[in-house]
């Protein structure tokens, strides 16, 4: 009610809609057909509603949440009607015991899930009320409490960051004349700039929203090999992986950690059929760009990540073929050049192709010239 007001209908009409799928379509193909027609159609109409030139606050932000914890839900209800069928690591996230209405409602509006992920599936939801993660008196942890305020700083200052930085360097600024005066370079080193400041929004975000779910449990991940607990079940960005990667395997594997492995499980995992990993991977990325609305730009993110993947592929390939590409890559001291050129081309090429997303509309960034840097 706080940031939605009476447009919570939409997720309690989510609720019911996801109780009477699990309940009464279990097992069945038609209820994968009927969890995308009720959330994932729902949420299609309501971009088109209430989309506007700007990138969008409102109750359509948690709801696309929502659209994909209950696609889940529903697919893992599905597998748990099939188990025979399912491989080891599926298994663990099937689910034999289909949830009532209660616990539905409770699943979708867990308070550090709702706004901004991360996502999580029902079996892990019910180890926290259960309470798997308190230790043998039954108490919460007495590592999380530092884990969690860890978290929570790092989000304050990515918060801090992005807030100054985008007073400084707003969206406004790549369509004024003075951006279109610089030279090429200059417009794309702005661009990346300013890529770099408003992902720290995200990163933001995700750490608040991690540290709290340290506290409650939900990022408990069992013990490290040392027997140390690990608190990272609800992470969504690896940030020294994301400040220092320096391919573009590196930013997939540590950004929006969550939404990335519900996609592989849900989505790329059950494509298999295709059997073509390009294509189904396409498909996957489209079907995130379809989740996030209509904008030109949405797509073309998403399609030219799957562009700079399948090259680094390609170039990682033909360095194992060449006899001596390998070894002198590896070589200690080639290695800081591999690194640091390797950060450049990341941050310039997703920079400059963030722009389609971050601008949102195309008018806005239609003008804007920039390059997608391929290797190939």
């Amino acid at each position: 009610m706080f940031l939605s007001g009476y447009d919570v209908v939409h997720t309690l009409i989510a609720i019911v809609f996801a109780y009477l799928i699990t309940n009464f379509m279990r097992g069945k193909v038609e209820s994968i057909l009927a969890a995308h027609t009720a959330f994932l159609g729902y949420l299609l109409v309501a971009y088109w509603f209430e989309e506007s030139d700007g990138y969008d606050i409102n109750w359509t932000t948690p709801f696309c949440v929502l659209t994909l914890r209950f696609i889940g839900l529903v697919m893992e209800v599905y597998d748990g009607a099939h188990m025979e069928k399912l491989k080891p690591d599926q298994k663990k996230a099937a689910i034999k015991d289909v949830p009532g209405l209660l616990e539905i409602a409770a699943f979708g509006l867990f308070y550090t899930g709702t706004f901004a992920g991360p996502q999580f599936s029902l079996n892990k939801f019910r180890s926290v009320v259960n309470g798997d993660w308190l230790d043998e008196k039954r108490q919460p942890r007495a590592s999380a409490y530092e884990a969690s305020v860890r978290r929570f700083i790092g989000g304050c200052i990515y918060m801090a960051i992005n807030q100054l930085g985008c007073a400084w360097l707003p969206n406004s600024y790549f369509n004024t004349r003075e951006f279109y005066q610089q030279s090429f370079f200059w417009r794309c080193t702005w661009s990346t700039i300013w890529f770099r400041l408003v992902m720290c929004r995200y990163c933001a975000m995700w750490m608040v929203v991690e540290g709290a779910s340290i506290l409650n449990g939900l990022g408990y991940n069992g013990k490290d090999k040392k027997g140390e607990d690990r608190w990272d079940g609800a992470r969504d960005i690896h940030v020294w992986k994301w400040e220092t990667g320096h391919d573009f395997s590196s930013y997939v594997q540590s950004f929006n950690c969550g939404t990335n492995t519900w996609a592989k499980n849900h989505i790329l995992r059950r494509l298999r059929w295709l059997d073509n990993k390009p294509a189904a991977h396409l498909a996957t990325l489209i079907y995130l760009a379809v989740w996030h609305g209509y904008h030109l730009g949405y797509f073309l993110i998403f399609i030219l990540e799957f562009g700079c993947m399948v090259a680094q592929e390609q170039l990682y390939s033909l360095i194992d073929r060449t006899p001596g590409w390998a070894e002198f890559f590896a070589n200690p001291s080639v290695r800081p050049f591999v690194l640091v050129s390797g950060r450049i081309i990341v941050l310039y090429t997703t920079g400059v192709g963030f722009l389609t997303f971050g601008l949102v509309k195309t008018k806005y960034w239609i003008g804007v010239s920039f390059v997608l840097v391929v290797l190939a």
